[in-house]
């Protein structure tokens, strides 16, 4: 790559929205674009386990990729993760992505256990090396998640793989923010990385040296607001931007131990901030019960309340230093 774009700041990744016969809804998705946009979101992600990647067919990823991609308009950068399973297929699929308006793609690792480092460097090295032989001049970032993922790099797979190859560009690096810093340190500024698990150690991602966040898309104005105030240098605006963060930690905790978890109660929430008046789960799926409902409705009214205090201060602060 001759030239490098920067990509930082909080990048949601949208929920699959389904209609009653289990097809996706394009109108739900088109209003997740439009209130993730509203919110303030520095970019938007598609295709993440969030998305329900592995329950969609190739030809379902393929139309969440194009309505979505039409959808932003060129109007923040679009991220899309690519869970193709072949590198060939990882290949054409980015192809498309970028033909649908993507300005970065996502690599994930091979489906099942048992890869060794050398198997998944050879993974994401043939892709990225395929890639680049096609000419398609996407930075490409890697996702490494050992908390969610059946295989992961350690931190000196990280480094060799991102020195092995130009194009990768970024990480989607959803481990130990220690093993984050050890990863950047090591590669001098060569690699921007974007965190994850909905921002559970977004305060620890920043002071790792990570330039941004790509959570669920719950709590985004505040996160937005948070990542601004953090990255701001202003000391009151981080103070503001720490106690929001602590004020939206109950409910993130209850909904990410696991991602049948946040698939369940997650979208409701972001049902209930966009107006939808039903979802429609694709089996399998966790079934909400009544104490998840009910826990559920009492953190997020929390989050309300401390949106409704918290954030107006936050926001006009960072006004002010315009």
């Amino acid at each position: 790559m001759t030239a490098r774009r920067r990509f930082r700041g909080i990048y949601p990744v949208l929920y699959a929205f389904f209609d009653r016969a289990g097809r996706l809804d394009h109108g739900a998705m088109r209003a997740q674009v439009a209130h993730c946009l509203a919110a303030g979101a520095h970019g938007i992600m598609v295709l993440g386990l969030v998305t329900e990647v592995h329950r969609m067919s190739t030809a379902e990823r393929q139309e969440v990729v194009e309505v979505v991609g039409a959808a932003i308009a060129g109007r923040v950068p679009y991220a899309v993760t690519v869970a193709e399973q072949a590198p060939a297929a990882q290949i054409g699929f980015a192809q498309m992505a970028a033909g649908a308006g993507a300005d970065w793609v996502i690599l994930q690792p091979p489906p099942g256990k048992g890869h060794t480092e050398a198997d998944l460097q050879r993974h994401f090295g043939t892709i990225a090396d395929g890639l680049a032989a096609d000419g398609l001049a996407l930075p490409l970032a890697i996702q490494n998640n050992p908390v969610n993922l059946d295989s992961a790099l350690s931190p000196e797979g990280l480094i060799a793989l991102v020195r092995g190859h130009g194009n990768i560009a970024l990480l989607k690096a959803e481990g130990w923010s220690v093993d984050i810093a050890r990863v950047l340190e090591a590669l001098g500024g060569s690699v921007d990385a974007f965190g994850g698990h909905g921002g559970l150690e977004l305060l620890s991602l920043i002071r790792s040296g990570g330039v941004g966040l790509i959570p669920a898309p719950d709590c985004l104005a505040a996160q937005v607001a948070i990542f601004d105030g953090l990255t701001s240098g202003d000391a009151a605006a981080v103070r503001l931007a720490q106690q929001l963060h602590k004020e939206l930690l109950p409910l993130i905790v209850f909904m990410t131990p696991g991602i049948p978890g946040i698939l369940c109660y997650g979208k409701r929430v972001m049902a209930r901030r966009m107006g939808l008046r039903q979802v429609f789960d694709r089996a399998p799926a966790e079934a909400p019960t009544g104490f998840g409902l009910a826990e559920m409705e009492r953190l997020y009214a929390e989050v309300t309340e401390a949106e409704a205090t918290l954030l107006p201060r936050l926001q006009a602060r960072l006004a002010a230093m315009r």
